[in-house]
């Protein structure tokens, strides 16, 4: 039974239906999933209501003091990760709420063309592919990117610092990375 706790990959989108639909990311990354374009996801729950998002599922929230690191992994494969996904001029709305397992990536550089080499800005897509970056293995969130034009350029981007994220157990080590870095 614990073994297979380790495989599972979950994952939840709750679109707050914010954004642009043309331009929206977690509703490709959505349809992608429909269409069996992303096998290796067990699970991909698209919700529209925050009462919708499993309790304990790690939450990408970029207001969160604590950073997503490696040690998260466990809780990952048992409870899922969920992505939020609104306008980042609405996002102080979304990501004001409290949620258990609340958890902020560690700084990256955004390669999507609405917000191309601004700090921390990224589309869900982005945010999705650097949680399975640091929990799974980076060729699940290179494959995840590959659907999009300018998908692989976020990991070429960010590839030493997603390489010294790995290695980072906990928020300090994140910080510190962080502070070598920007």
């Amino acid at each position: 039974m614990n073994s297979e706790i380790t495989t599972r990959n979950f994952i939840t989108l709750f679109h707050a239906n914010q954004c642009d639909r043309r331009k929206c990311t977690g509703t490709k990354t959505w349809q992608l999933y429909k269409t069996n374009k992303l096998p290796f996801i067990e699970q991909f729950r698209f919700v529209k209501r925050i009462t919708q998002i499993p309790r304990f599922s790690i939450v990408l929230n970029p207001l969160s003091e604590t950073k997503l690191t490696i040690a998260d992994q466990q809780l990952y494969h048992r409870f899922g990760i969920t992505v939020l996904d609104c306008s980042w001029n609405q996002a102080e709305d979304i990501f004001s709420k409290s949620f258990p397992n609340s958890r902020s990536l560690p700084r990256l550089i955004a390669a999507n063309p609405v917000n191309y080499g601004k700090q921390a800005k990224l589309s869900s897509v982005e945010a999705l592919a650097a949680s399975l970056y640091l929990l799974t293995t980076p060729d699940l969130a290179n494959k995840v990117l590959s659907y999009f034009k300018w998908g692989n350029q976020f990991i070429k981007l960010n590839q030493n610092l997603l390489t010294d994220y790995l290695s980072c157990i906990n928020s300090d080590e994140v910080a510190q990375v962080e502070k070598e870095y920007f």
